[in-house]
């Protein structure tokens, strides 16, 4: 080997050594200061830009399901204002069967229908103060769709009809008294054939022919969901009143006879005394006196009963201005958010006919000042309820899907998390074993460089 001074080979080879651990430990600091195995496109290129995609991705599923939150708050207030309108609704259904007793005034449901009205128009200002982000929600207006996942495709359509208590109800059938009971055929709804009617376990004649077996025999045949028959309370007709010769008698009413009745020249009187009797047996009857606005007597059996009634001797149904002996029955009504189909051989046995109806009776347009207008909306009222109670049960349906929406974009967001972590994270523990190697490695190119220059002055010795 040369003995030179101007070159030194060995600092030289000890310097470049040296360079090269210091930028690698130079490198390896910044890893570990950082947290990040990749801080530039120079330390691996590929995988940063596969890490970049990522980011964008898991940037994009924080932000869907942050949408998807938004579409659960959304859902959340209109179903709390919906509630809020079932709850009036309810409330209105019961001021209807209140105006529907026989023993109130005219008075008295001229107060229960301004009652009645206080709701609706509770109704109406749920509907235009219930708003999201400026968005109303409840008056129809509501077509929207959510932005839940990552890609243009990924959306979540939500849309809520008016509840304005102009735009719910009842599609309403309202049938005739019913004439005889059902047999095979006789009525179909909805392309439903609907089954012989049974006995009500209630009427005493015709058991099979009343309100109630009818409206029991559609509502057990699997007819569409969306239509429910009621039996109608059945409620007698009167007659003139005419003064007899009669002292008295008893009247028999679905089979129970009541105490005697005293029979003067005077209506009022005679109607008195007969509300006390017939109303002292209603709980073995289920049948209500009351008298009408002209002082008659009139018979409620508000389940829809049939009603048969016999006078005994010493009274006829003229001392009363009452219904003639015999078996008085109810009708039925249909009630729907859809269009009823109804056909069969004989459909005018349940007191219907054959055909379609889709027009929608209102809520806006129930009445509760006459004992008729209280009975005929109930089935408004029901209707409106059945539809408040169907776009909660729709909204909770798209409330659940969010939820999963949500925990599925939280699961990706997860996995894309760790899976970016893999590429772009520090694994301390490889990173400072190189860590104390390159510090190691420093610090003997540093003693080797030290060496490296003091080997020249070896050549001092050859020129002594």
């Amino acid at each position: 080997m040369s003995m030179v001074i101007n070159t030194n080979a060995s600092a030289l080879n000890a310097i470049q050594n040296l360079e090269k651990n210091e930028a690698k430990l130079s490198s390896s600091m910044e890893k570990l200061s950082s947290g990040l195995k990749i801080n530039g496109a120079a330390d691996d290129s590929a995988n940063l830009a596969i890490a970049t995609r990522m980011a964008a991705q898991i940037g994009s599923l924080i932000q869907a399901s942050a949408n998807a939150q938004a579409g659960v708050s959304l859902i959340n207030i209109a179903d709390g204002a919906l509630n809020s309108i079932a709850e009036s609704i309810t409330s209105l259904r019961a001021l209807a069967i209140q105006a529907a007793n026989g023993t109130l005034t005219s008075i008295d449901r001229a107060s229960i229908n301004t009652n009645a009205k206080s709701h609706l128009d509770q109704i109406n200002s749920v509907v235009s103060q219930t708003d999201f982000n400026g968005l109303n929600l409840l008056d129809g207006t509501l077509d929207t769709t959510l932005q839940i996942g990552t890609q243009a495709g990924d959306i979540l359509a939500i849309q809520i009809n008016s509840t304005n208590t102009a735009d719910i109800g009842s599609v309403i059938v309202q049938g005739d008294a019913v004439q005889t009971a059902l047999r095979v055929g006789d009525l179909v709804i909805n392309g439903a054939a609907i089954a012989p009617s049974k006995s009500d376990g209630l009427s005493t004649e015709h058991a099979d022919a009343s309100a109630i077996a009818i409206a029991n025999a559609i509502n057990t045949s699997g007819t569409d969901a969306d239509v429910q028959a009621a039996a109608n309370p059945t409620i007698t007709d009167t007659v003139n009143f005419e003064a007899s010769a009669n002292s008295g008698g008893a009247i028999t009413i679905n089979g129970v006879e009541t105490t005697l009745i005293s029979i003067t020249n005077s209506l009022n009187s005679n109607v008195e005394n007969a509300i006390v009797a017939i109303n002292d047996i209603k709980s073995e009857t289920g049948v209500e006196a009351s008298a009408d606005l002209e002082g008659k007597l009139v018979l409620t059996a508000a389940d829809g009963r049939n009603i048969t009634v016999n006078y005994g001797p010493g009274i006829d149904n003229t001392d009363l201005g009452a219904v003639a002996a015999g078996t008085v029955t109810s009708s039925i009504t249909l009630t729907s958010s859809s269009p009823i189909t109804i056909g069969g051989s004989s459909p005018e046995h349940a007191g219907l006919i054959g055909g379609t109806t889709s027009t929608l009776v209102p809520l806006s347009s129930a009445q509760l000042d006459t004992q008729a207008n209280a009975v005929a909306s109930l089935a408004i009222i029901d209707g409106a309820l059945d539809t408040v109670s169907n776009l909660r049960a729709n909204l909770g349906a798209l409330e659940n899907r969010l939820y999963s929406m949500i925990d599925n974009l939280g699961n990706n967001s997860v996995n894309l998390m760790d899976a970016k972590s893999q590429i772009m994270d520090t694994d301390f523990a490889i990173e400072m074993a190189n860590f104390a190697k390159l510090q190691i490695l420093q610090q003997a190119s540093t003693t080797m460089l030290a060496q490296a220059n003091a080997q020249p002055q070896s050549i001092l010795k050859l020129l002594q």
